[in-house]
Formats: structure tokens, C-alpha cells, sequence
């Protein structure tokens, strides 16, 4: 059964076909999202058609660096804006053909991290260093959209004002930077047996600090198969050292976004 929104732009509207289009709910994006076997046509408010088209951005950027889909139409009306790009082969880490073993879930997953951690920054346009990310955790604390009631185990009950002030207290002084994917979470990246198969939800890349991403990992895995596999992940990540300073701060901050 055909799914999609109504009122699509016509030239979007002719690429997607009469193929059945199903919605996704797995993920925290927060986007409205719809696939078909070979699509996903992902669409946002007016007001956040910035964070899509940044997410357009780096595809693109990223197509022929690492395997990402291919961006076929992006857009925008007065109610909304429309990202529709092509479908990676393969199922995305948290579903259970690939939860099923473990130690090889943890090896693709740090196989796909050091792929993405040694591109080149110089050729990286996207900034995503605490120096960006702060003062966007701050605007979002001070619109309003930090939500409490999604915070981790740990945090919940805290106020989003007291963690920001934890944030600037705790900020770490030095930044082991690389080419981040910003959301290295299982749900976002796609495997295809024994092989990464490509990378999603790709709005938050840039560069950062390495243990951005571990630490979204780390998190990841411990809620979809449990605590020890993080530490599985890491060792075969293979960086030296961890700075399990850092993982809990990176996972701090994610709690605004």
C-alpha cells in the first residue's frame, strides 16, 4: 500500500513511483520517513529544512569517499522540505540478522568507524568540533527543544540546564580530531552479510573529536545486545588510548540533540 504524504512537489512525486512505500520508525531523527526496496524519501517541517539540506550536503560529499545512498531529488515547499534518495543493500545494525552474533556485529561496526575516522579533514567542509556543537546545544536548551524525558538512565530527573552547565564545566581541553559520522548509532549503520555495506542519517557529520563516535557506539550497542559489547567494539576499534573521560562527556552532550 502506498504510504507517502500527500501534496508532494510534482517533480518528487514522479520519481517515487507506484512501488509500495512503507513508513520507518526505527531511529530518533525525528524526520518522517518512508522506503520502498529500492528508496527512502525522508521529508521535515519548513523550519528544518536547513538540517535536511546540510544532510544532502554531505552525501553528496561523501559519495565516492565511503558508501552512502545517492541523493536523487531534494526540495522544499511552503510546508515542507524533501530529501529522496536511493536504498543501501543490506539491513541496518540494530535488527536482528545482525544482533544475532555479536563479536562480528562489533568488528563490522569498527571496521566501518575506521573507515570514516581516516578520511582526510583537510578535505572535510563540515565542522563539527565542541566549538560548533556547544553553541548549538545551547540555542536548542534555550528554544526549548531538549527534551528531559528522554534522557539517559543516569541523567533522568536532571534539568537540561544543569547538564549544559555540566557540559561547559567538563569540557575536555584537547580534541583528537577527525571526519565524524555524528550518529554512530546501529540503527544508521547498514551491513550486508560479513561487509559494511554503507552509512545514513549522515545530517550530523563533520569534523570532531574521534570519541564522539565511539561514545554513541558504545551507548548503542549496550542497548541493543549489552554493556560488555562496548568494550568488545573498542578493542577492536583499536585506537590507544580510550579516554573513558571523553565517552561519558560525548554522551553528555548527545542528550541535546
Amino acid at each position: 500500500m502506498n504510504t507517502l504524504p500527500v501534496g508532494l512537489p510534482p517533480e518528487l512525486r514522479a520519481l517515487t513511483g507506484a512501488d509500495a512505500w512503507e513508513p520507518v520508525t526505527v531511529g530518533e531523527s525525528g524526520a518522517t520517513v518512508h522506503r520502498t526496496d529500492t528508496l527512502y524519501l525522508k521529508t521535515v517541517p519548513r523550519a528544518e529544512a536547513p538540517a535536511l539540506f546540510g544532510e544532502k550536503e554531505r552525501l553528496r560529499w561523501l559519495a565516492g569517499r565511503v558508501p552512502v545512498p545517492r541523493v536523487l531529488y531534494w526540495g522544499s515547499d511552503d510546508e515542507r522540505a524533501y530529501l529522496l534518495t536511493s536504498r543501501l543493500i543490506g539491513v541496518d545494525a540494530s535488527q536482528a540478522a545482525a544482533l544475532r552474533d555479536p563479536p562480528l556485529l562489533c568488528d563490522l561496526l569498527a571496521r566501518g568507524l575506521r573507515a570514516l575516522h581516516q578520511l582526510p579533514i583537510a578535505d572535510c567542509p563540515f565542522d563539527a568540533s565542541l566549538r560548533v556543537r556547544l553553541r548549538e546545544a545551547q540555542a536548542r536548551l534555550e528554544a526549548g527543544l531538549v527534551d528531559e524525558d528522554d534522557f539517559d538512565a543516569a541523567r533522568r530527573g536532571r534539568a537540561a540546564s544543569d547538564l549544559y552547565r555540566e557540559l561547559e564545566a567538563t569540557r575536555p581541553t584537547r580534541e583528537d580530531l577527525v571526519v565524524t559520522h555524528g550518529d554512530y548509532c546501529l540503527p544508521n549503520i547498514i551491513l550486508d552479510g560479513k561487509y559494511v555495506a554503507g552509512f545514513v542519517d549522515v545530517g550530523g557529520l563533520g569534523i570532531a573529536d574521534r570519541h564522539q563516535d565511539l561514545a554513541l557506539c558504545v551507548r548503542s550497542l549496550k542497548r541493543n545486545i549489552g554493556e560488555r559489547w562496548g568494550a568488545v567494539f573498542l578493542e577492536a576499534y583499536g585506537y590507544r588510548p580510550i579516554d573513558a573521560a571523553k565517552i561519558e562527556y560525548y554522551q553528555l552532550l548527545d542528550e541535546f540533540f
